[in-house]
């Protein structure tokens, strides 16, 4: 997915809230690694600081994604099937960039970009906010 590579970075805002700490920490953590990419991909950063954009997303999904889930299941959140499709396809598609990087494909970083501002407006500011509000009815803290 392509996408115009914005020319300010995103910054938290309050309504992107889904009022659980740990998993608005990880929403925060989330626009860091978005920024970074931007900022990569506008000043052509070396190879080493891709890298490290690979692995804090691998990270991000290896731990936020994952503790999202357990919510999901412990409080039988009836969409969970389905959320979990959705970290699957997310880490698929990190797996494939970093794919397409090594290999020398052109534009990964670019195209990587819109997919991960489409998870944020899409998933992050849609898809969580809804499971965290019923997860909040439930007595999540």
């Amino acid at each position: 997915m392509r996408r115009e590579i914005r020319t300010d970075p995103f910054t938290w805002k309050p309504e992107y809230n889904v009022n659980v700490s740990l998993i608005d920490d990880q929403h925060k953590k989330y626009l860091e690694i978005l920024n970074l990419l931007r900022e990569g991909i506008i000043n052509k950063p070396g190879e080493e600081k891709i890298s490290e954009i690979f692995f804090s997303l691998v990270h991000y999904a290896e731990n936020h994604l994952i503790q999202e889930e357990i919510y999901f299941k412990n409080y039988q959140y009836p969409n969970f099937t389905q959320h979990k499709e959705a970290h699957k396809h997310f880490i698929d598609r990190i797996i494939k960039f970093r794919e397409d990087y090594e290999n020398g494909k052109d534009k990964v970083c670019e195209e990587m970009y819109g997919f991960l501002v489409d998870w944020f407006e899409n998933h992050i500011l849609k898809y969580d906010k809804e499971a965290f509000e019923f997860l909040l009815n439930k007595g999540v803290k």
